[in-house]
Protein backbone atom coordinates (compact mmCIF):
# COMPACT_ATOMS: atom_id res chain seq x y z
CA UNK A 1 0.00 0.00 0.00
CA UNK A 2 2.80 2.71 0.78
CA UNK A 3 4.64 1.37 -2.45
CA UNK A 4 1.04 2.49 -4.22
CA UNK A 5 0.57 5.83 -2.40
CA UNK A 6 4.73 6.71 -3.39
CA UNK A 7 3.99 5.73 -7.04
CA UNK A 8 0.82 7.89 -7.32
CA UNK A 9 2.13 10.97 -5.83
CA UNK A 10 5.12 10.74 -8.12
CA UNK A 11 2.73 10.56 -10.97
CA UNK A 12 0.63 13.22 -10.07
CA UNK A 13 3.40 15.83 -9.68
CA UNK A 14 5.16 14.02 -12.41
CA UNK A 15 2.05 15.18 -14.92
CA UNK A 16 1.68 18.46 -13.19
CA UNK A 17 4.99 19.51 -13.81
CA UNK A 18 5.29 18.02 -17.68
CA UNK A 19 2.16 18.92 -18.82
CA UNK A 20 1.14 22.28 -16.84
CA UNK A 21 -1.78 24.03 -16.97
CA UNK A 22 -2.69 27.52 -18.51
CA UNK A 23 -5.33 29.90 -17.78
CA UNK A 24 -6.52 33.19 -18.78
CA UNK A 25 -2.95 34.99 -17.87
CA UNK A 26 -0.78 32.93 -20.68
CA UNK A 27 -1.15 35.56 -23.32
CA UNK A 28 0.45 37.62 -20.73
CA UNK A 29 3.87 36.74 -21.33
CA UNK A 30 4.33 37.72 -25.24
CA UNK A 31 6.92 34.76 -26.45
CA UNK A 32 6.11 32.80 -22.88
CA UNK A 33 8.28 32.34 -19.83
CA UNK A 34 12.07 32.58 -20.33
CA UNK A 35 13.66 29.28 -19.49
CA UNK A 36 14.73 29.25 -16.23
CA UNK A 37 15.11 28.23 -12.37
CA UNK A 38 14.33 30.39 -9.61
CA UNK A 39 14.85 29.21 -6.02
CA UNK A 40 13.33 31.53 -2.87
CA UNK A 41 14.99 30.33 0.16
CA UNK A 42 13.11 32.54 2.89
CA UNK A 43 14.70 32.84 6.59
CA UNK A 44 12.42 34.03 9.33
CA UNK A 45 14.35 36.99 11.46
CA UNK A 46 17.38 37.14 9.41
CA UNK A 47 18.99 40.72 11.23
CA UNK A 48 21.98 42.27 9.36
CA UNK A 49 23.59 43.90 13.04
CA UNK A 50 23.72 40.33 13.72
CA UNK A 51 25.00 38.51 10.51
CA UNK A 52 27.59 41.20 9.77
CA UNK A 53 30.02 40.85 12.61
CA UNK A 54 29.47 37.24 11.89
CA UNK A 55 30.49 37.00 8.05
CA UNK A 56 33.48 39.50 9.11
CA UNK A 57 34.88 36.68 11.90
CA UNK A 58 34.29 34.12 8.79
CA UNK A 59 31.42 32.00 10.61
CA UNK A 60 28.90 32.47 8.21
CA UNK A 61 30.82 31.44 4.81
CA UNK A 62 27.79 30.83 2.46
CA UNK A 63 26.12 34.00 3.40
CA UNK A 64 29.79 35.49 2.57
CA UNK A 65 30.52 34.20 -0.58
CA UNK A 66 26.71 35.27 -1.74
CA UNK A 67 27.44 38.78 -0.86
CA UNK A 68 30.51 38.51 -2.93
CA UNK A 69 29.33 37.38 -5.64
CA UNK A 70 25.15 38.13 -5.65
CA UNK A 71 23.51 41.65 -4.89
CA UNK A 72 22.54 42.13 -1.51
CA UNK A 73 21.07 44.94 0.83
CA UNK A 74 18.47 45.21 4.52
CA UNK A 75 15.02 44.85 3.14
CA UNK A 76 12.24 46.68 4.50
CA UNK A 77 9.65 45.15 6.15
CA UNK A 78 5.88 46.12 6.62
CA UNK A 79 4.22 48.63 9.01
CA UNK A 80 2.73 45.23 9.96
CA UNK A 81 5.13 43.16 11.61
CA UNK A 82 3.77 39.49 11.86
CA UNK A 83 4.89 37.15 9.57
CA UNK A 84 2.24 35.76 8.03
CA UNK A 85 1.21 39.04 6.54
CA UNK A 86 4.81 39.88 5.75
CA UNK A 87 4.97 36.51 4.10
CA UNK A 88 1.97 36.68 2.00
CA UNK A 89 3.39 40.33 0.38
CA UNK A 90 6.52 38.78 -0.56
CA UNK A 91 4.78 36.23 -2.02
CA UNK A 92 2.32 38.54 -4.08
CA UNK A 93 3.73 41.88 -4.26
CA UNK A 94 0.87 43.35 -2.70
CA UNK A 95 -0.09 44.99 0.87
CA UNK A 96 -2.04 43.62 3.60
CA UNK A 97 -5.06 45.51 2.69
CA UNK A 98 -4.63 43.97 -0.98
CA UNK A 99 -3.55 40.05 -0.21
CA UNK A 100 -6.16 39.82 3.19
CA UNK A 101 -3.67 38.20 5.78
CA UNK A 102 -3.47 40.66 8.58
CA UNK A 103 -2.27 38.65 11.28
CA UNK A 104 -1.22 35.63 12.76
CA UNK A 105 -4.69 34.97 14.05
CA UNK A 106 -8.57 36.04 13.78
CA UNK A 107 -11.34 36.62 16.10
CA UNK A 108 -14.28 34.73 14.50
CA UNK A 109 -18.39 34.22 15.64
CA UNK A 110 -18.39 31.08 17.82
CA UNK A 111 -14.83 30.06 18.28
CA UNK A 112 -13.56 29.05 21.64
CA UNK A 113 -10.37 31.19 21.15
CA UNK A 114 -8.52 33.25 18.32
CA UNK A 115 -8.46 31.37 14.82
CA UNK A 116 -5.13 30.74 13.56
CA UNK A 117 -4.88 32.89 9.81
CA UNK A 118 -5.16 30.23 7.07
CA UNK A 119 -4.94 30.27 2.99
CA UNK A 120 -8.50 30.29 2.26
CA UNK A 121 -8.83 33.99 3.52
CA UNK A 122 -6.19 35.55 1.38
CA UNK A 123 -7.68 37.63 -2.03
CA UNK A 124 -5.39 37.35 -4.44
CA UNK A 125 -2.78 35.07 -6.67
CA UNK A 126 0.43 34.25 -5.34
CA UNK A 127 3.91 33.76 -7.66
CA UNK A 128 3.65 30.18 -7.71
CA UNK A 129 -0.13 30.74 -8.81
CA UNK A 130 0.91 33.45 -11.42
CA UNK A 131 3.88 30.85 -13.14
CA UNK A 132 2.01 27.87 -12.54
CA UNK A 133 -0.77 29.58 -14.94
CA UNK A 134 2.33 30.46 -17.32
CA UNK A 135 2.68 26.32 -17.56
CA UNK A 136 5.89 26.63 -15.64
CA UNK A 137 6.23 23.84 -12.44
CA UNK A 138 6.30 24.97 -9.14
CA UNK A 139 7.14 23.65 -5.63
CA UNK A 140 6.56 25.82 -2.36
CA UNK A 141 7.57 23.85 1.43
CA UNK A 142 6.52 25.70 4.57
CA UNK A 143 5.21 28.84 3.73
CA UNK A 144 3.65 30.53 5.83
CA UNK A 145 -0.43 31.17 5.66
CA UNK A 146 -0.37 27.86 2.73
CA UNK A 147 -2.98 26.27 5.08
CA UNK A 148 -4.92 24.64 3.46
CA UNK A 149 -2.62 23.25 0.67
CA UNK A 150 -4.03 24.66 -2.65
CA UNK A 151 -4.30 23.25 -6.01
CA UNK A 152 -1.14 24.15 -7.37
CA UNK A 153 1.25 22.96 -10.89
CA UNK A 154 3.45 21.13 -8.82
CA UNK A 155 3.41 20.53 -5.12
CA UNK A 156 2.84 22.32 -1.73
CA UNK A 157 3.49 21.31 1.58
CA UNK A 158 1.80 23.48 3.96
CA UNK A 159 3.39 25.42 6.48
CA UNK A 160 0.65 22.86 9.15
CA UNK A 161 2.76 20.17 8.01
CA UNK A 162 5.30 20.40 11.12
CA UNK A 163 2.45 19.91 13.52
CA UNK A 164 1.13 17.06 15.25
CA UNK A 165 -1.70 15.76 12.59
CA UNK A 166 -1.00 11.88 13.14
CA UNK A 167 -1.87 11.99 16.50
CA UNK A 168 -5.51 11.49 15.25
CA UNK A 169 -5.52 8.87 12.51
CA UNK A 170 -9.34 10.28 11.34
CA UNK A 171 -6.68 13.53 10.95
CA UNK A 172 -4.89 12.01 8.35
CA UNK A 173 -3.81 14.38 5.19
CA UNK A 174 -6.70 16.93 5.57
CA UNK A 175 -5.41 18.86 2.90
CA UNK A 176 -1.70 19.60 5.10
CA UNK A 177 -0.06 18.95 1.04
CA UNK A 178 -0.89 19.20 -2.62
CA UNK A 179 -1.48 16.56 -3.54
CA UNK A 180 -2.74 15.28 -0.89
CA UNK A 181 -0.61 11.67 -0.91
CA UNK A 182 2.12 13.67 0.04
CA UNK A 183 1.79 14.15 3.67
CA UNK A 184 1.84 9.96 4.03
CA UNK A 185 4.84 9.65 1.74
CA UNK A 186 6.51 12.24 3.63
CA UNK A 187 5.67 12.19 7.11
CA UNK A 188 8.79 9.81 7.31
CA UNK A 189 10.79 13.53 7.21
CA UNK A 190 9.06 14.83 10.27
CA UNK A 191 10.84 15.58 13.29
CA UNK A 192 9.67 16.33 16.96
CA UNK A 193 11.43 17.97 19.75
CA UNK A 194 11.81 14.37 21.44
CA UNK A 195 13.79 13.84 18.45
CA UNK A 196 16.12 16.22 18.73
CA UNK A 197 19.25 14.37 20.62
CA UNK A 198 21.29 16.01 23.38
CA UNK A 199 24.59 16.01 21.13
CA UNK A 200 22.08 18.00 18.83
CA UNK A 201 20.77 20.65 21.67
CA UNK A 202 24.99 21.34 22.42
CA UNK A 203 26.20 22.62 19.15
CA UNK A 204 24.35 25.69 19.95
CA UNK A 205 24.73 25.71 23.82
CA UNK A 206 27.74 26.61 25.46
CA UNK A 207 27.83 24.51 28.69
CA UNK A 208 25.63 20.98 29.40
CA UNK A 209 22.24 21.72 30.65
CA UNK A 210 21.72 19.62 33.34
CA UNK A 211 18.25 17.23 34.14
CA UNK A 212 15.71 18.76 36.05
CA UNK A 213 17.39 22.50 36.34
CA UNK A 214 15.42 25.66 35.86
CA UNK A 215 17.38 26.10 32.50
CA UNK A 216 16.14 22.94 30.81
CA UNK A 217 12.88 23.93 30.15
CA UNK A 218 14.23 27.16 28.29
CA UNK A 219 16.76 24.38 25.88
CA UNK A 220 13.33 23.02 25.35
CA UNK A 221 12.53 26.21 23.22
CA UNK A 222 15.79 25.48 21.32
CA UNK A 223 14.92 21.38 20.80
CA UNK A 224 11.37 22.67 19.10
CA UNK A 225 13.00 25.13 16.79
CA UNK A 226 15.60 22.83 15.69
CA UNK A 227 13.06 19.78 15.03
CA UNK A 228 11.03 22.81 13.19
CA UNK A 229 13.74 23.36 10.85
CA UNK A 230 15.27 20.05 10.58
CA UNK A 231 11.88 18.88 9.42
CA UNK A 232 11.71 21.46 6.63
CA UNK A 233 14.83 20.56 5.62
CA UNK A 234 14.49 17.15 5.43
CA UNK A 235 11.31 17.08 3.43
CA UNK A 236 12.58 19.70 1.34
CA UNK A 237 15.86 17.72 0.40
CA UNK A 238 13.82 15.45 -0.64
CA UNK A 239 11.54 16.73 -2.79
CA UNK A 240 13.92 18.99 -5.04
CA UNK A 241 16.09 16.08 -4.99
CA UNK A 242 13.81 14.10 -6.70
CA UNK A 243 11.07 16.48 -8.48
CA UNK A 244 12.79 19.25 -9.58
CA UNK A 245 10.60 22.26 -10.15
CA UNK A 246 11.21 25.79 -12.30
CA UNK A 247 10.02 27.56 -9.09
CA UNK A 248 11.67 26.18 -5.91
CA UNK A 249 9.79 28.09 -2.62
CA UNK A 250 11.37 26.96 0.95
CA UNK A 251 10.53 28.83 3.71
CA UNK A 252 12.27 28.26 7.63
CA UNK A 253 10.75 29.53 10.92
CA UNK A 254 14.89 30.40 11.11
CA UNK A 255 16.75 32.19 13.57
CA UNK A 256 13.01 33.80 14.46
CA UNK A 257 12.39 30.84 17.49
CA UNK A 258 16.28 31.15 19.00
CA UNK A 259 16.39 35.40 18.63
CA UNK A 260 12.88 35.40 20.62
CA UNK A 261 13.59 33.05 23.54
CA UNK A 262 17.83 33.66 23.47
CA UNK A 263 18.27 37.56 22.33
CA UNK A 264 19.01 38.79 26.04
CA UNK A 265 21.53 36.19 26.95
CA UNK A 266 23.34 36.90 23.93
CA UNK A 267 23.20 40.46 24.03
CA UNK A 268 22.72 41.32 27.98
CA UNK A 269 22.55 45.08 27.38
CA UNK A 270 19.04 44.89 26.07
CA UNK A 271 16.89 43.52 28.33
CA UNK A 272 16.48 43.13 32.01
CA UNK A 273 18.86 40.92 33.64
CA UNK A 274 19.64 37.95 33.34
CA UNK A 275 22.18 35.58 35.28
CA UNK A 276 25.82 34.34 34.73
CA UNK A 277 24.09 30.51 34.51
CA UNK A 278 22.14 31.55 31.65
CA UNK A 279 24.42 34.28 29.91
CA UNK A 280 27.19 30.95 29.71
CA UNK A 281 24.88 28.41 28.89
CA UNK A 282 22.39 29.85 26.30
CA UNK A 283 24.62 32.99 24.63
CA UNK A 284 25.74 31.50 22.14
CA UNK A 285 22.55 30.24 20.78
CA UNK A 286 21.74 33.20 19.01
CA UNK A 287 25.04 33.33 16.70
CA UNK A 288 25.61 29.74 16.40
CA UNK A 289 21.52 29.20 15.12
CA UNK A 290 22.93 31.75 12.60
CA UNK A 291 25.73 29.48 11.67
CA UNK A 292 23.18 26.75 11.45
CA UNK A 293 21.18 28.07 9.02
CA UNK A 294 24.48 29.33 6.89
CA UNK A 295 24.80 25.55 6.70
CA UNK A 296 21.29 24.66 5.43
CA UNK A 297 21.52 27.47 2.88
CA UNK A 298 24.81 26.24 1.39
CA UNK A 299 23.27 22.63 1.43
CA UNK A 300 20.34 23.82 -0.96
CA UNK A 301 22.84 26.37 -3.31
CA UNK A 302 23.61 22.77 -4.68
CA UNK A 303 20.94 22.06 -6.39
CA UNK A 304 21.18 25.61 -7.88
CA UNK A 305 23.03 25.27 -11.69
CA UNK A 306 24.20 27.84 -14.06
CA UNK A 307 20.51 28.45 -15.04
CA UNK A 308 19.32 29.20 -11.28
CA UNK A 309 18.98 32.59 -9.69
CA UNK A 310 18.74 32.40 -6.07
CA UNK A 311 16.74 35.04 -3.44
CA UNK A 312 17.32 34.05 -0.24
CA UNK A 313 15.58 36.52 2.06
CA UNK A 314 13.99 37.45 5.66
CA UNK A 315 10.88 39.53 6.04
CA UNK A 316 12.06 40.97 8.77
CA UNK A 317 14.86 41.80 11.13
CA UNK A 318 15.26 41.35 15.09
CA UNK A 319 16.29 43.41 18.37
CA UNK A 320 16.02 43.13 21.96
CA UNK A 321 12.82 43.72 23.99
CA UNK A 322 11.81 47.23 23.84
CA UNK A 323 10.98 49.12 27.12
CA UNK A 324 8.15 50.87 27.15
CA UNK A 325 6.76 52.88 30.24
CA UNK A 326 9.14 50.83 32.61
CA UNK A 327 7.77 47.55 31.28
CA UNK A 328 9.83 45.56 29.02
CA UNK A 329 7.49 44.56 25.39
CA UNK A 330 8.37 41.08 24.03
CA UNK A 331 6.59 39.23 20.58
CA UNK A 332 6.39 41.67 17.82
CA UNK A 333 8.18 44.26 19.73
CA UNK A 334 11.34 42.56 19.02
CA UNK A 335 10.74 42.40 15.24
CA UNK A 336 12.52 45.02 13.63
CA UNK A 337 11.66 46.36 10.39
CA UNK A 338 14.82 45.55 8.03
CA UNK A 339 15.39 42.34 7.31
CA UNK A 340 18.26 40.99 4.64
CA UNK A 341 18.09 40.12 0.97
CA UNK A 342 20.22 38.43 -1.17
CA UNK A 343 20.11 37.48 -5.08
CA UNK A 344 22.92 35.24 -6.26
CA UNK A 345 23.11 33.33 -9.63
CA UNK A 346 21.92 33.60 -13.16
CA UNK A 347 21.34 37.40 -14.76
CA UNK A 348 22.28 38.48 -11.15
CA UNK A 349 25.39 41.11 -10.61
CA UNK A 350 26.79 42.02 -7.74
CA UNK A 351 26.51 45.00 -5.39
CA UNK A 352 24.12 46.42 -2.74
CA UNK A 353 20.44 47.29 -3.48
CA UNK A 354 18.99 50.35 -3.72
CA UNK A 355 16.26 50.21 -0.90
CA UNK A 356 14.71 46.99 -1.64
CA UNK A 357 11.35 45.88 -0.11
CA UNK A 358 9.68 42.35 0.52
CA UNK A 359 6.74 44.21 -1.99
CA UNK A 360 9.92 43.69 -4.87
CA UNK A 361 10.29 40.27 -4.44
CA UNK A 362 7.46 38.91 -6.73
CA UNK A 363 7.96 41.56 -8.96
CA UNK A 364 11.49 40.99 -9.98
CA UNK A 365 10.60 37.07 -10.11
CA UNK A 366 8.15 37.70 -12.74
CA UNK A 367 10.97 39.85 -14.68
CA UNK A 368 13.37 37.09 -13.78
CA UNK A 369 11.20 35.06 -16.52
CA UNK A 370 10.59 37.67 -18.82
CA UNK A 371 6.70 38.08 -17.99
CA UNK A 372 4.89 41.34 -17.19
CA UNK A 373 4.83 43.08 -13.37
CA UNK A 374 1.31 44.23 -12.49
CA UNK A 375 0.68 47.41 -12.28
CA UNK A 376 -1.96 46.54 -9.05
CA UNK A 377 1.22 45.30 -7.03
CA UNK A 378 3.11 47.49 -5.01
CA UNK A 379 6.90 46.93 -5.55
CA UNK A 380 9.21 46.96 -8.09
CA UNK A 381 11.60 45.08 -9.74
CA UNK A 382 14.84 45.20 -8.50
CA UNK A 383 16.32 46.14 -11.74
CA UNK A 384 19.70 46.94 -10.13
CA UNK A 385 20.52 43.69 -9.27
CA UNK A 386 20.13 42.32 -12.88
CA UNK A 387 22.96 42.19 -16.09
CA UNK A 388 21.85 45.50 -18.18
CA UNK A 389 22.54 42.38 -20.98
CA UNK A 390 19.73 40.80 -19.40
CA UNK A 391 17.48 43.64 -19.29
CA UNK A 392 18.04 45.09 -23.00
CA UNK A 393 17.09 41.79 -24.45
CA UNK A 394 14.14 41.56 -22.00
CA UNK A 395 12.67 44.66 -21.14
CA UNK A 396 10.78 45.55 -17.76
CA UNK A 397 6.92 44.56 -19.28
CA UNK A 398 3.66 45.84 -17.26
CA UNK A 399 0.04 44.06 -16.86
CA UNK A 400 -2.83 45.45 -15.11
CA UNK A 401 -3.12 42.93 -13.19
CA UNK A 402 -3.18 39.05 -12.95
CA UNK A 403 -6.07 38.54 -11.20
CA UNK A 404 -8.70 36.33 -12.75
CA UNK A 405 -11.60 38.43 -14.79
CA UNK A 406 -14.20 36.62 -12.04
CA UNK A 407 -15.05 37.86 -8.22
CA UNK A 408 -12.20 38.21 -6.17
CA UNK A 409 -10.79 34.74 -4.70
CA UNK A 410 -11.77 35.31 -1.27
CA UNK A 411 -14.02 37.65 0.43
CA UNK A 412 -13.78 40.94 2.94
CA UNK A 413 -15.19 38.75 5.48
CA UNK A 414 -14.04 35.25 4.92
CA UNK A 415 -12.78 33.56 7.88
CA UNK A 416 -9.74 31.45 8.77
CA UNK A 417 -10.68 27.57 8.39
CA UNK A 418 -10.02 26.05 12.15
CA UNK A 419 -7.98 22.79 12.44
CA UNK A 420 -7.13 20.01 14.65
CA UNK A 421 -4.13 21.35 15.30
CA UNK A 422 -5.07 24.62 16.35
CA UNK A 423 -4.28 24.38 19.73
CA UNK A 424 -0.58 23.61 18.99
CA UNK A 425 -0.67 26.40 16.86
CA UNK A 426 -1.67 28.95 19.50
CA UNK A 427 0.26 27.25 22.11
CA UNK A 428 3.56 28.11 20.00
CA UNK A 429 2.16 31.59 18.78
CA UNK A 430 1.72 32.45 22.92
CA UNK A 431 5.14 31.20 23.94
CA UNK A 432 6.94 33.68 20.97
CA UNK A 433 5.02 36.40 22.31
CA UNK A 434 2.60 36.74 19.28
CA UNK A 435 -0.83 36.40 20.49
CA UNK A 436 -2.11 36.71 24.03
Amino acid sequence: MRAARIILSIAVIAGLAVGGFCLSSCSRGASGPIDRKVMIIGVDGLEWDVMGPLIETGRLPTFARLMDEGAWGEIQSLDILESPVIWTSIATGKLPEKHGITGFAKVIRGAADVVPMTSNVRRVETIWDMLGEQGLSVGVISWLATWPAEPVNGYMISSYFNYGWNSDPNDKNKRITFPEGLADDLAKYRVGSSDISDEQLHEFLATDVEPGSALEARSEALRVAIATDETTRRVAHSLAGSFPTDLFAVYFRGVDGPSHKFWTDAFPETGPPITEEEMETFGQVVPRYYEYMDRVVGEFLEYADENTTVIVTSDHGHSGPKLRGGTYQWGIAMHDPSGFVILWGRDVVPGQLSDPSVLDITPTILALYGLPVADDMDGRVLAESMDPAFLRAHPIMSVATYEADEPERGSQDREPVESPVDDEVRERLRSLGYIE
